[in-house]
């Protein structure tokens, strides 16, 4: 047996050297405390290397038994275990390759022994203390000694369980501090073995607390995979995208990639390091780290890594910004504003974000944006009719998307641009009043538009038709009223209508645009006395619809309980709150028709609403398909009511604060759905 030969080589050695043997000591000291709370993680590294599919931890009393199913001991396995940095594993293809990291175990515990095959072994400092008198301190992993376990027959069954489960490698520890122990299991993440090349079950067995993982692999392509991992019965699933060396780890929620927390995205060498990558995703690459793994350094090996993952990055966000995958596109927008990446220390976040500019493309760098001043839904439709390919208007709601790509090279589009094709093009009224405000704007601060040409444009509603401001004045038209306060409640003064429309209309429009709205100002709409709710639930009856249980849960908004009930009762909605376009949630109804709905939370029956100008305006524009939406929340349950066109079936009171419409008289007919209890 090979253990003989090289416990009698070391034994020589240290017996010549005891001085040399008692700085291993030190330096065994030094490595435990650089790996503190390490141990787990360098064992299941070192089960990884060796081929192992299974991994175990088992504790009882003072014995921690680690077990794996990969291949048996050899002669250079142990003689690499003994002796520090002669690893010899190769990066790149092993996880571990400094040989060190083993030694971390001695911060935890008295004694090691190891059963692998037919080697049976013992590590333990009383045993080399009595073999090296003249050494003054000695460490633990060096001298192997025959296996000597105190109490073997208490732990005899548990290794003849190991074994019949063809675990092939066990390491007993002796003498183990608890505490550490259960510090090292409660700050395990089983996101640990997500990049991991060989491991797919383990199983913890630690202080009456069990934890099983197990991890399955589904090839999706070449460069794709899905991982699902089962931890203690619960799954969860990921998405691992490779190129070359680098691999993105995107977790997946109801089959959608959700971006994970900023203090989540770990950075991986294969396991995980404690520095983050600010992406909502986790990274996995060549990068060199610390001895304790805690922490990437930064050879020039990493900053390769940096550069290719910044590439692969940008390569991705491209593809997928043309394919309108929004969540995967907001997965790997950073957290960081990169303008204040120059703030910040050297870290791995830093650098990402300098060489994502780096290597920005020209697809970025041609990138057009809607302005700060429209709403998207319409720049949408503009960009359609030049042919051009819009980015997907959820993009904009994505929490730093757009000083992201700014950052990469992209510019908002121009209002020059946009004028070419807004008379052929199907605009909002709220799209409407956002251009006639560029347009008085540029009108009264005379910034070289080209008047002929803005005065052309049909932009101003009358009647509800689209009209320019050439038309208004050949025609003697008139603006409509809920247009002109829609203009004011965006950010125009009275002032500056009156002055535009007496320079290009006539002082005599100018002075009368405003006398019909001031007589009128605290007086009903006039509207359809007879308010009428739809129930939502009859009509659809007829259909041979029916709900659904309702499984939504308390403390989130109005606007995600109502989108989680309908999509759960036969419509097709999604969230479109965020893009401020005069409704909350968009789609089709049960019947396949188009529906709008804005969403106003009350908390009584009978509580007063209000709406906004922008939401009259479109309400007038979409009529039958517009519904508001009248949530009430209590802690069992949700009431939903529809109302539909409400500007014909409400009762409507205009309030002189910032031109809101107020309702008071309505009928509240709702359907209740129970809160599922968390």
């Amino acid at each position: 047996m090979f253990l003989n030969e090289v416990r009698q080589d070391l034994l020589d050695e240290a017996i010549s050297s005891p001085n040399l043997l008692s700085d291993l000591a030190g330096l065994e000291s030094y490595i435990s405390e650089s790996y503190n709370n390490r141990s787990f993680i360098e064992l299941l590294q070192n089960a990884d290397d060796s081929k192992s599919t299974k991994f175990k931890i088992i504790k009882k009393d003072e014995f921690l038994f680690v077990a794996n199913n990969g291949r048996i001991f050899d002669k250079q396995d142990l003689e690499s275990l003994c002796r520090s940095a002669s690893s010899n594993k190769v990066r790149g293809e092993t996880i571990g390759y400094r040989g060190i990291g083993f030694k971390s175990v001695v911060g935890f515990t008295k004694e090691v022994h190891i059963l692998s095959g037919e080697l049976a072994v013992t590590y333990s400092k009383e045993l080399t203390e009595k073999e090296i008198p003249k050494a003054q301190r000695v460490p633990l992993i060096r001298i192997p000694h025959n296996l000597k376990i105190q109490g073997l027959e208490d732990v005899q069954p548990i290794i003849n369980e190991l074994k019949s489960a063809e675990y092939s490698t066990i390491f007993i520890f002796t003498g183990v501090t608890a505490r550490e122990i259960e510090l090292e299991f409660e700050a395990f993440d089983a996101s640990s073995l997500l990049f991991l090349k060989n491991i797919n079950e383990t199983e913890f067995q630690i202080s009456n607390k069990n934890l099983t993982v197990k991890k399955s692999k589904h090839y999706i392509s070449e460069t794709e995979d899905r991982l699902t991992f089962e931890i203690n019965g619960e799954t969860n699933n990921w998405i691992l995208s490779s190129d070359k060396d680098i691999t993105l780890g995107y977790l997946l929620e109801n089959n959608k990639v959700k971006k994970i927390h900023e203090a989540d995205s770990h950075i991986y060498s294969f396991l995980p390091t404690e520095d983050i990558s600010g992406l909502g995703v986790l990274i996995n690459g060549d990068f060199s780290t610390d001895p304790s793994r805690k922490h990437v350094i930064f050879d020039d090996r990493t900053i390769r890594s940096i550069k290719s993952t910044s590439k692969f990055i940008l390569n991705v966000i491209e593809q997928n910004i043309l394919n309108s995958n929004n969540d995967l596109v907001n997965s790997l927008t950073p957290y960081i504003d990169p303008r204040m990446v120059q703030f910040k220390k050297p870290s791995v976040e830093k650098y990402l974000m300098e060489e994502l500019k780096k290597h920005s493309s020209y697809f970025f760098k041609t990138m057009l944006l809607c302005p700060n001043w429209l709403n998207t839904k319409d720049y949408n439709v503009l960009t359609k009719h030049n042919n051009n390919q819009p980015i997907s208007s959820k993009l904009y709601e994505a929490e730093g998307f757009i000083r992201f790509v700014k950052h990469l090279g992209a510019n908002e589009d121009t209002f020059d641009n946009l004028t070419e094709t807004i008379n052929a093009s199907k605009l909002s009224a709220l799209g409407c009043s956002q251009f006639s405000i560029q347009i008085i704007k540029g009108l009264i601060t005379r910034n070289n538009q080209d008047e002929s040409l803005v005065k052309s444009l049909k932009i101003f509603l009358s009647n509800k038709e689209r009209v320019s401001l050439n038309e208004i004045k050949n025609n003697e038209l008139v603006v409509d009223e809920s247009f002109i306060t829609l203009l004011i409640e965006n950010g125009l003064t009275e002032f500056d209508i009156k002055q535009v429309f007496k320079s290009h209309v006539s002082s005599n429009y100018s002075n009368n645009i405003f006398a019909n709205s001031k007589s009128n100002e605290n007086t009903l709409n006039d509207v359809n006395q007879s308010s009428s709710e739809t129930n939502w639930l009859n009509k659809f009856q007829k259909n041979s619809y029916s709900p659904t249980k309702s499984n939504v849960q308390r403390w989130r908004s109005a606007e995600e309980q109502t989108l989680e009930v309908l999509n759960k009762n036969g419509f097709k909605l999604e969230d479109v709150s965020k893009q401020n376009i005069g409704y909350d949630l968009e789609g089709l109804d049960p019947n396949g028709n188009e529906i709008q709905i804005e969403i106003k939370s009350i908390t009584l029956p009978g509580q007063k609403f209000k709406l906004t100008n922008n939401e009259i305006a479109v309400a007038q524009e979409k009529q039958e398909s517009y519904y508001i939406g009248v949530v009430r929340q209590l802690d069992s349950f949700i009431e939903i009511g529809l109302i539909s066109n409400p500007v014909e079936n409400l009762i409507l009171d205009r309030q002189c604060v910032q031109w809101v419409w107020e309702c008071s008289n309505y009928q509240y007919n709702p359907i209740r759905f129970e809160i599922l209890k968390e």
